[in-house]
């Protein structure tokens, strides 16, 4: 009921203002190959977004997101979890405002993050599984707070100063999150040729007593390229890769991911797949880390419409190995 009279008010909204309005609603079908598992299966909704855009003049705009999403819920029974559901819940991805001053654009308000927003354009396939530090939870993708972004010489940055507790949970204590971003090169190759390299690094304190204070570090270094190909013009190429690095200096914990990923046009309606991902989540404890892979194939069916079979494997440094098939689907209007 929530999520129904969250949507009304959003729809009701937007549809009296003149802005643009888009969504994205990401649909899939999984099989569990391991041949104890076969009946483990089913069709599943991961994610709904409805987004409203408009621009106040040449240099004032604003934007609203909402976001629909299975959470899991763990009922207690004094202290005890006795059973877990799972239930859509809608949150508000974005409500911010931008001004591009004489000097930069600030944001003001519930906006998305700086952290991996480049190469989340590189891989390009959000619908089918999230970029590797949103993956392994690096990261927020959004955040409530201030950004500021601009450009020197060839050098893009974007530096933010938020909460640090992400779009889904109110601000906890009295520290903040800086986040910076240095980009040289094309930000979206997803739809434009080029290459790009970048950096990112953050940091955010904590208290773990009342004279201690800590924090956690995240550095990232990534690139990407895109081309079309010099044979089939309408073809495109594009590969990206990526290292990133998290450390809690209160807890000693280092944890790092080293992925590529890339994709190639066979046609106008084919397109082939590759993410590879390797993840320790403590680089001080061996065999805890585990690879990842995602083959496929992206059929652009028609305008809005993307359909994709794959097979995914997680590989355990101790540990069998899972395989997946899932078709995937994305709508978007």
């Amino acid at each position: 009921m929530k999520i129904l009279i969250s949507l009304l008010f959003m729809v009701t909204f937007v549809l009296s203002q003149d802005g643009e309005i888009s969504g994205v609603v990401h649909y899939n079908y999984s099989y569990d190959l391991k041949e104890d598992a076969k009946d483990s299966n089913g069709f599943g909704l991961s994610r709904a977004y409805f987004t409203y855009k408009k621009n106040i003049s040449d240099e004032l705009s604003y934007t609203f997101q909402t976001d629909v999403g299975q959470l899991k819920v763990v009922n207690m029974d004094e202290d005890e979890p006795i059973d877990t559901k799972t239930q859509f819940v809608a949150y508000l991805k974005k409500a911010y405002v931008g001004w591009k001053s004489p000097i930069g654009k600030l944001s003001i308000g519930l906006q998305g993050m700086n952290v991996f927003n480049i190469t989340e354009k590189t891989w390009g396939f959000r619908f089918l599984e999230k970029s590797p530090m949103d993956l392994h939870n690096f990261s927020s993708s959004a955040d409530m707070g201030i950004g500021y972004s601009g450009k020197i010489n060839i050098i893009n940055y974007h530096v933010t100063i938020t909460n640090g507790t992400g779009y889904k949970k109110s601000e906890d204590d009295k520290y903040k999150k800086l986040a910076t971003q240095f980009v040289y090169g094309e930000k979206k190759l997803v739809k434009n040729d080029g290459y790009n390299l970048g950096l990112v690094y953050t940091m955010e304190s904590y208290d773990i007593s009342e004279n201690t204070t800590e924090s956690t570090t995240v550095m990232s270094i990534f690139g990407g390229y895109a081309s079309s190909c010099p044979i089939f013009a309408s073809n495109s190429f594009r590969i990206g890769s990526e290292y990133d690095m998290m450390k809690d200096s209160g807890s000693d914990v280092t944890s790092q991911i080293m992925a590529f990923y890339g994709s190639y046009k066979l046609s106008d309606s084919i397109e082939g797949l590759l993410y590879y991902d390797m993840y320790d989540p403590d680089t001080n404890t061996e065999k805890d880390g585990f690879n990842y892979m995602i083959l496929g194939v992206n059929y652009y069916a028609t305008k809005g419409l993307v359909i994709t079979p794959n097979i995914r494997t997680k590989t355990f440094e101790e540990g069998k190995a899972t395989t997946y098939f899932k078709l995937n689907f994305q709508f978007k209007f």
